[in-house]
């Protein structure tokens, strides 16, 4: 049995009811997903130069070459600062200690955040990092012994970003980074569940690279007619499968022409 498997770096936009995926970059063969992400950055600079100001990214993009891109263009970056910067990660739980500068609620989690400037990676060219620790508690409940549990789960994070104190304050930054999960929960899960982004209908690159942005788009259209369109009541009942079925039945059924796929799709389900 021959598996394929087809990566991509993929930039989304935060902060709205929708997700808005904006551009693909195919990672080539051989390459890392860093060199794709600099592609990508070009080109959503050249197409979409006033619709972000900063990219928020995963700790694999925490790294020379991709903050110099970047910093070209004048956009800030905030990404995950994990043990693939050992040096900077050990420095910041060095420096990072002691009573927390904020303490309160964001998003539903208890959280202590710690906040400096002043580092650096790889070159002082680069410009000083800050870097914000962030301890969180949140409540976890388990069925254990046919009942269910209740117990405190804790997490500590930590992001290295250049956006000066003075720009952002550290609360509304752990937010931010926490957003960036948005393209795991609200696109790949759901694209790849009930829309087929995981299956490869072919293996040209161009064809895949053209699937995908089809996809996206089609997604992002039928969520925003759902949104703007169908009453809350009927919002409640429709899933957005369910709405881009009962669309495409609508289309298939257009004049004199019938569509192949209109019989398979009226077919209930088995």
């Amino acid at each position: 049995m021959v598996e394929y498997y087809h990566r991509a770096v993929v930039a989304h936009l935060i902060g709205f009811d929708r997700p808005l995926v904006l551009d693909v970059e195919p990672i080539a063969p051989g390459e890392g997903e860093g060199v794709a992400a600099e592609r990508l950055v070009e080109r959503l600079v050249r197409h979409y130069p006033r619709f972000f100001d900063a990219l928020v990214a995963d700790a694999a993009y925490l790294q020379r070459p991709f903050l110099e891109r970047c910093r070209r263009h004048g956009k800030h970056v905030l990404a995950v600062l994990k043990q693939n910067n050992p040096a900077l990660l050990q420095e910041a739980r060095a420096l990072l200690n002691g009573p927390p500068q904020w303490e309160g609620t964001l998003q539903g989690r208890q959280t202590r955040l710690w906040d400096q400037e002043g580092f650096s990676i790889d070159s002082p060219a680069l410009g000083a990092l800050r870097i914000i620790r962030s301890e969180e508690t949140t409540a976890r409940r388990r069925r254990i012994d046919h009942q269910w549990v209740h117990e405190p789960l804790h997490a500590e994070w930590f992001w290295a970003t250049t956006i000066p104190q003075e720009l952002l304050p550290a609360r509304q930054l752990c937010q931010i980074g926490h957003e960036r999960w948005s393209i795991e929960n609200r696109v790949f899960n759901h694209l790849g569940a009930h829309w087929s982004l995981n299956h490869c209908f072919h293996h040209r690159p161009a064809a895949i690279v053209n699937f995908w942005l089809i996809l996206f788009m089609a997604h992002t259209w039928i969520g925003c007619f759902a949104a703007r369109n169908l009453k809350p009541p009927l919002r409640e009942q429709l899933s957005l499968i369910e709405v881009a079925r009962l669309i495409l039945i609508d289309l298939a059924s257009l004049g004199r022409w019938r569509a192949p796929w209109l019989d398979l799709l009226q077919r209930p389900p088995p």
